[in-house]
């Protein structure tokens, strides 16, 4: 046998968890996804609720099916999520005259309210991580997660 001993043959077929993108990038996502939702809590809202939010501030009255997609979530469970929405005064639900099976979904004063504090939240969440970071480190960074995402997703 080579010189090679037992612990360098062992230490070269394992995969550590540092050296997993996909690992590094679920702790990211999961401190991130604690960070915000301690965050925007004191405003009542839940982290699954903001997704939804999020993306009705920028595309108000839309059906649940596009709403759905655009977090990334199944119908069924988009309606529970809206269903509570509802129920706390955050969005409105209408079935369209022409197609009953279309719900359009539409926040409430109260829904659209809550961005002036909940996106300033988000932001502060966002950045701390990025301290000690130069502009340069920062756009890298977002441009080798965006090719990530886009070898992921096909898009490339």
């Amino acid at each position: 046998m080579s010189d090679t001993t037992l612990d360098e043959l062992n230490s070269k077929s394992t995969f550590p968890p540092d050296e997993s993108i996909a690992y590094l990038a679920r702790e990211i996502t999961r401190i991130y996804t604690r960070d915000l939702q301690n965050a925007i809590a004191v405003h009542g809202v839940l982290i699954g609720q903001y997704h939804f939010l999020r993306v009705l501030w920028e595309r108000d009255q839309i059906t649940q099916r596009e709403l759905a997609n655009a977090v990334g979530l199944k119908e069924s469970t988009t309606f529970t999520a809206l269903a509570g929405m509802e129920k706390q005064g955050l969005l409105t639900r209408k079935r369209d005259s022409d197609d009953r099976r279309k719900m359009t979904i539409k926040l409430t004063d109260k829904g659209r309210a809550l961005r002036s504090n909940l996106i300033p939240a988000a932001k502060a969440v966002n950045d701390r991580p990025l301290t000690g970071l130069n502009p340069n480190e920062i756009f890298h960074l977002k441009t080798v997660l965006g090719k990530l995402r886009d070898n992921l997703t096909g898009d490339v």
